[in-house]
């Protein structure tokens, strides 16, 4: 599950939650504060801080990561292709 760690009023963390939800992907929101984030994730991060599983993300690798979720989700709509089987007896998805 992705989550955006961020601070209550951070624009960048606002323009990556528009890119979200803009493409249809799902996240939790964190709101910490600065300190709090060097708490949980050391010196080496700062905020807005994008997780994947163990994947931990900040700073100048955020728009390429927010763009190769983008992607990923984009090909999966197109590959899923939103039909649905129904059988004889009217069971369907």
């Amino acid at each position: 599950m992705i989550k955006l760690y961020r601070e209550f009023a951070s624009p960048q963390a606002d323009a990556i939650e528009a890119e979200f939800q803009d493409a249809l992907l799902g996240y939790d929101t964190v709101t910490l504060t600065p300190q709090e984030a060097v708490e949980h994730f050391g010196r080496g991060h700062s905020l807005p801080i994008l997780t994947n599983n163990a994947q931990i993300v900040s700073g100048a690798e955020l728009p390429s990561f927010v763009n190769e979720l983008r992607e990923l989700m984009r090909s999966w709509l197109l590959r899923s292709g939103g039909t649905c089987y129904v059988d004889e007896d009217g069971n369907g998805c």
